[in-house]
């Protein structure tokens, strides 16, 4: 699956790697059915092709009508209870409240329409339930397709039964995916009649079962068609005799089996060893967790290569993945073996070690890209700590969390990290410092949130650090209890604990730590009338980053904030701008959408100040979609709250109800590429939107691609009708809907008419 970084929404429909074969009339009863029902389940047995049917229903729906898609993808989710917070990611909510990840997921898809696809529900079934139930209960504009090896069992399921693909005389659909994927495997390969007719024979003894046919397809670049035709013809139906199952489903195993056995010892050790992970891996992962045994270094290279071209894994980029039938083959090959525990781990010690490096380097060259490493592969934590819980090994789960205390917080996974946090500290014994790293975490998370529940874990966290008396932990604990007595207005106390972390920080040398807490400090002193005392110490830190060679990352970002909201408080709008902007393209860049957020409202302050008021509205409706995204505005901070209400009553006082209305929606319905291109524009002095002025018109393309899409062709059909590519035409789509001011394709045929 292939995202874009940035703080644009994560759960996007995933791009498909191979052509859509078949299907045409299932896929339009499932479009039609998502059009009378609001809850559509995708139902059949594994390997029949209920995530392809589902993905193009989507893609088509989404593209037809205009309406928002979000893809939540639920093979590698194994604790019902994160089910709320997976799907907030996808819909890059970043909770900014201390508010449930349900309510959050039922607030943000309240307004407007959408379609919420959950991939692969077989497990989580009652969690899936539950939770389509709360949205179709409270989210009136909300579709959900979901698929499944069985029906969620709601009240008003429209429960859509796929079959596997017919095998005509002709060969049907099932012929032409085999033909595809065998001319894909073996570039050249001509299907004469006869050939065409042998394939026909080995799809029928398939049972049309899409996974088991692009698994022998595959097999032609080792084994002629005669061969594959010989084995499953006189070997599947007997295995699925044997076993006692459905006919379908032992077809697939069989098929399963059969690539198994084709492959070498050593690749058959890495299928087993791989199937420990959950989601998108990398190569440094598996050298971790795999080798040893049969798989030396050399021999892990070559089988993994192997696996990929067998099929068994796929490989998008750097990053690795197996299908969920395949993974399961592997779980019981390990299971069998016996290898399944120490599999699991060797893959906690493997994020535990690389959270560890990324907490421990954060003031170090390439955090950006630190941080990637671990975003990517966010099952994988879930894993690692779900796996250490069962199997008992709380001191890991500890130590992975308190890791990943600034990789929860950037993204906004607020909600997420304080949920691990309760349930490991729930086996932690009082007093410990495994418990107080726990405790600490959770409430820097908490305090982010404006939560007073920050301040009793806090309190037990630096409790427990003076008594032990570990200086590492007294720096953090003490850098925690400094927010979370702020959030809670004993300002005192917030003092004291400043002092305590600032000596314990510096005394073990944790650089990053006590550049945080300077960054807490100094956003503190703006709101307390200190902006001069703020400047310095910004300047000061970013000085210091840039003489170690430190590239920009989130310390940075924070650095260009509150240096910016110095210089706003002094009147000097010109470098409060530069430094916004700065950390604005940091920010955008790691997805961080608290930052985004702050930055553009503090852009919108600084155009109002200096009388751009039709840009300052128009920023703030680009910063109020962001704040939709974290479920509340400037994190509670009654200070910046009020100076917000009193410049947007200014605005609208001043530029008139109408006019302020329309430049904040042009603003909260730009893309979010388009919102930073503005917002940056001239280092981020653009020249004011007049009321008068018109707006940019469409050229001779756009005008073009926007007919198309007003006669409800999708980008991809527009692409190939003009015979241009696919994202050149997702490009004209993104300027069209800004010039026209416009935030969906249904609403582009209204605009076109009256466009320059």
């Amino acid at each position: 699956m292939t995202r874009e970084q940035g703080v644009g929404p994560m759960g996007g429909l995933p791009l498909e790697a191979t052509d859509f074969v078949g299907r045409g009339g299932e896929l339009a009863s499932l479009e039609l059915a998502l059009a009378q029902s609001r809850l559509v389940t995708v139902t059949g047995p594994g390997g029949v092709g209920k995530t392809r049917l589902a993905l193009r229903a989507a893609r088509r729906s989404r593209d037809t009508s205009g309406q928002e898609a979000f893809w939540v993808e639920l093979s590698a989710l194994t604790d019902p209870g994160l089910l709320p917070h997976t799907v907030a990611s996808a819909l890059g909510l970043a909770q900014g409240e201390a508010v449930s990840a349900l309510e959050a997921v039922v607030r943000r898809l309240q307004s407007g329409r959408s379609l919420l696809v959950l991939d692969t529900c077989e497990h989580l079934v009652d969690a899936c339930a539950e939770l389509a139930q709360a949205l179709l209960r409270h989210a009136g504009g909300v579709t959900v397709l979901a698929t499944s090896r069985q029906s969620l069992n709601v009240s008003g399921e429209h429960v859509f039964s796929v079959e596997p693909l017919p095998v005509r005389a002709d060969g049907g659909d099932a012929l032409e995916l085999f033909v595809q994927r065998a001319q894909a495997a073996v570039p050249g390969l001509v299907m004469d009649q006869e050939a065409r007719q042998q394939a026909v024979k080995l799809c029928r003894s398939l049972d049309g079962m899409p996974l088991a046919i692009e698994l022998a397809a595959v097999r032609l670049r080792a084994l002629p068609l005669s061969v594959l035709i010989e084995h499953f013809a006189n070997g599947v139906p007997l295995l699925a005799r044997l076993r006692g199952g459905t006919p379908r489903h032992e077809t697939l195993r069989a098929a399963i089996d059969w690539s198994f056995g084709l492959c070498t010892e050593a690749e058959q050790v890495l299928w087993e060893r791989l199937s420990v992970f959950s989601g998108p891996f990398d190569f440094d992962a598996v050298q971790y967790v795999c080798a040893g045994g049969v798989l030396d270094p050399a021999e892990l290279v070559e089988s993994l290569a192997g696996l990929v071209d067998k099929s068994v894994l796929i490989r998008d980029g750097e990053w690795y993945r197996m299908l969920d039938m395949i993974r399961e083959y592997g779980i019981e090959l390990a299971q069998t073996a016996g290898s399944r525990e120490d599999l699991r781990e060797a893959h906690c010690l493997y994020y535990t070690e690389l959270a560890r490096i990324f907490d421990r380097d954060f003031d170090a060259a390439g955090q950006i890209s630190r941080y990637n490493v671990l975003r990517q592969q966010d099952g994988q934590l879930r894993a690692a700590l779900e796996n250490s819980l069962d199997a008992g090994r709380y001191h890991q789960a500890a130590l992975l969390a308190r890791s990943l205390w600034m990789y929860w917080i950037i993204p906004g996974k607020n909600t997420e990290g304080r949920y691990w946090c309760y349930r490991i500290a729930e086996h932690l014994a009082p007093g410990t410092a495994e418990r107080a790293w726990v405790l600490s975490t959770n409430a820097y998370l908490a305090a982010a949130q404006a939560d007073p529940a920050t301040y009793p874990l806090a309190e037990e966290a630096a409790a427990i650090a003076t008594a032990i008396d570990d200086p590492d932990l007294k720096g953090r604990a003490h850098q925690v209890m400094h927010m979370a007595a702020l959030a809670v207005g004993r300002f005192q106390e917030a003092f004291a604990a400043v002092e305590k972390a600032a000596a314990a920080l510096h005394a073990t040398g944790n650089r990053s730590g006590a550049l945080t807490l300077q960054v807490q400090q100094g956003y503190i002193q703006v709101a307390s009338g200190d902006a001069r005392g703020s400047l310095e110490m910004c300047e000061r830190n970013l000085r210091r980053l840039a003489d170690n060679d430190v590239d920009p990352g989130w310390l940075h970002a924070a650095l260009y904030y509150v240096k910016a909201l110095s210089h706003f408080e002094l009147a000097d709008y010109p470098g409060s701008t530069v430094s916004a902007v700065a950390a604005l393209r940091i920010e955008n860049v790691m997805g961080d959408i608290l930052g985004f957020a702050s930055n553009l409202e503090l852009l919108a302050w600084i155009a109002f100040r200096t009388e751009r008021l039709d840009n300052a509205a128009w920023l703030m409706g680009a910063a109020d979609a962001q704040w939709q995204r974290l479920g509340g505005r400037l994190i509670g901070n009654p200070v910046m709250e009020q100076r917000h209400l009193d410049i947007e009553r200014e605005l609208r006082e001043s530029l008139g109800k109408e006019r302020f209305a329309a430049r904040w929606q042009d603003g909260a319905t730009h893309p979010v590429g388009a919102v930073v291109e503005r917002a940056t524009a001239g280092g981020g002095l653009a020249p004011e939107l007049p009321a008068g002025k018109a707006p940019k018109p469409l050229t001779r393309r756009e005008r073009e691609v926007a007919r198309l899409v007003a006669q409800g062709l999708s980008n991809r059909e527009i692409a190939e009708h003009l015979v241009l590519s696919k994202r050149t035409i997702d490009v004209h789509v993104e300027h069209i809907l800004a010039k026209l001011g416009v935030g969906s394709r249904q609403d582009i045929a209204a605009k076109l008419d009256s466009a320059p």
